[in-house]
């Protein structure tokens, strides 16, 4: 056998299969037992007969279509007229709805009746991989590669597998052969990026993921990676970036499971999507995809078919909101998102949109109501505690805005903007010890954040406990945020340390030099309140509020789960 390029063993699962249905979510709860493994079939295998699957869990629609198809194949095996493309095609309806059993048996059919035929060893691999059978998955691999060794989906499917198993060789030649059939294979930049990246070697690592995310922008599994990259080549900054960008596309947007890998242009995939045409489970699946690939049109047509085919499914409305709302039609969305509260008051996702609608027409009190629900329906999201947090501190509730903040980082201690916010409240409640022994923690939780010893320097400098005050030490807090992010609140913030210390002759400089700097940047609202701070030091009083009760910090803006959703359009 002569082939392109190797196409090796592997023991470990790397890529989903089903991505399109599990973003529907219809691979999550399957009506059968995981596959059960069968064997490859031998040179004189015979087809095994094929049973109704149990259906009965699934749409009356989708019940109707499988009867159907597997009515078919019985009459076509009675009539002698059946054929590997006759079990193919079951196996994909069958593949589509989650049904592994039964497609498992009608791929191997398929396989041994066209052995020359592509799509079903391919298609068969993708049903062992999403159930872990990884011999099986690579075995079928192989074969369906012994056919067409060009395809790009499958070698670069391979190679992940085969980064995987550390066997970085084999994967680079894959990957490489790959990109010399489509130089915009994401996965494959993707995976030279995290071979050259487990051999140390920085620079390239980082040229590779850059180029696979500028193919993939979506894709925020690759911010990690390519901040390990930056932080190998001392590019500390560039690293915090990726890693931010990469919390803000975790927010939870309503439309069934994200696809944030990147991967390559796989027609048998998209004609495997295509093949359950009935029930919810179909139109979410297609609509989703759409979605992610910015076909919005299609997106709105499938998602507008699946809550006509069941008006009261409040999911639904949530899922048909969200995208009228990722494409502007805001009035749409909210019409939508209400109805979907009203069948089902419980809906975490449609209640924090709304409440999202009333902050924005300054009705804080309704919001907090929503987000509230939000909270308590669904207790695992941060988006929902950030938006009840920020309500509770623009609305005055600093105290258990504190709280709430508190409580998310009991749940996800990573969250930046939960630490931030806890500050913000704590020193708005007048709280300022217990602000700067969080912000401490802060500090050695997220040291390359400037946010936190900035607003720490702040507190040492101007807070109105004595026993908090440090001007000492908010200076050299200062000096550390000034080398990297000079600007008018920075110079500020030393002018109030200066002051603190009792230099206001010093004091008046910098702050005189904040006023500059507002100016020139045509902030003309803020010049303004720096200028009524510089008539203190004219008085050789030292300022005692770390931030002006007005201050945006105190009104923070709500956090949407939309924001990973726009259109390309717009």
């Amino acid at each position: 056998m002569t082939r392109n390029r190797p196409v090796p063993r592997s023991r470990r699962l790397v890529l989903p299969v089903c991505v399109v249905l599990l973003l529907a979510g219809a691979c999550a709860d399957s009506p059968e037992d995981p596959v059960s493994g069968a064997t490859s079939p031998v040179a004189d295998a015979v087809p095994q007969p094929v049973s109704l699957p149990e259906i009965s869990g699934l749409d009356a629609d989708v019940q109707r279509q499988v009867r159907d198809a597997h009515a078919g194949l019985l009459t076509a095996i009675e009539d002698g007229t059946v054929s590997g493309d006759r079990y193919g095609r079951l196996g994909m309806l069958f593949s589509s709805y989650g049904l592994a059993n039964a497609a498992e048996v009608t791929y191997l059919n398929a396989r041994i009746l066209a052995p020359g035929d592509f799509q079903w060893p391919y298609y068969l691999s993708l049903l062992y991989e999403e159930t872990s059978k990884i011999d099986q998955a690579i075995d079928s691999l192989e074969r369906a590669l012994e056919l067409r060794p060009d395809y790009v989906a499958g070698l670069a499917r391979l190679g992940d597998l085969l980064v995987g198993q550390d066997r970085s060789g084999e994967a680079r030649e894959l990957f490489s052969g790959a990109l010399a059939l489509d130089d915009q294979c994401a996965q494959c930049l993707a995976g030279l990026g995290r071979i050259e990246l487990q051999e140390r070697q920085f620079q390239p690592a980082a040229q590779f993921l850059e180029q696979a995310l500028a193919v993939a922008p979506w894709a925020s599994t690759l911010r990690y990676p390519l901040a390990q990259a930056y932080r190998g080549m001392g590019e500390n900054a560039k690293a915090e970036a990726q890693l931010q960008a990469r919390d803000a596309a975790a927010l939870n947007t309503g439309i069934g499971r994200r696809i944030d890998k990147p991967g390559s242009p796989d027609p048998l995939l998209e004609e495997l999507r295509a093949v359950g045409i009935a029930g919810n489970v179909a139109y979410e699946a297609r609509g989703a995809l759409a979605a992610r690939e910015g076909r919005w049109t299609e997106a709105l047509e499938e998602f507008t078919k699946m809550v006509e085919a069941d008006p009261t499914n409040a999911v639904s409305r949530n899922v048909l909101a969200t995208a009228l709302l990722a494409t502007g039609n805001r009035d749409l969305a909210r019409l939508q998102y209400q109805e979907a509260v009203r069948l089902d008051p419980s809906h975490a996702g449609a209640n924090l949109q709304l409440g999202i609608f009333l902050v924005e027409d300054g009705l804080e009190t309704d919001a907090i109501v929503h987000f509230r629900r939000a909270v308590e329906f669904d207790p695992g999201s941060n988006v929902a505690y950030l938006n009840l947090a920020a309500a509770l501190l623009r609305t005055g509730e600093a105290g258990e805005s504190a709280e709430v903040y508190g409580d998310l980082l009991e749940l996800d201690p990573s969250n930046a903007p939960a630490r931030l916010g806890r500050a913000f409240s704590l020193i708005r409640a007048g709280r300022h010890a217990e602000a700067k022994t969080r912000l401490e923690e802060d500090m050695r939780a997220r040291p390359n954040e400037l946010a936190f010893p900035h607003t720490l320097a702040r507190l040492l400098a101007a807070s109105s406990d004595d026993a908090v005050r440090d001007g000492r030490r908010a200076i050299e807090l200062v000096q550390q945020v000034a080398s990297s992010r000079p600007g008018p609140q920075v110079t500020e913030t030393m002018a109030m340390a200066v002051a603190e210390l009792g230099l206001f002759e010093e004091a008046l400089r910098f702050q005189q030099r904040a006023i500059d700097f507002a100016d020139g940047a045509g902030r003309s609202a803020l010049s303004v309140q720096l200028r009524a701070t510089l008539s203190l030091y004219e008085q050789g009083l030292a300022s005692r509020e770390p931030f002006r009760s007005d201050d945006p910090v105190f009104f923070p803006p709500p956090f949407s789960p939309q924001a990973e959703f726009q259109s390309a359009e717009r």
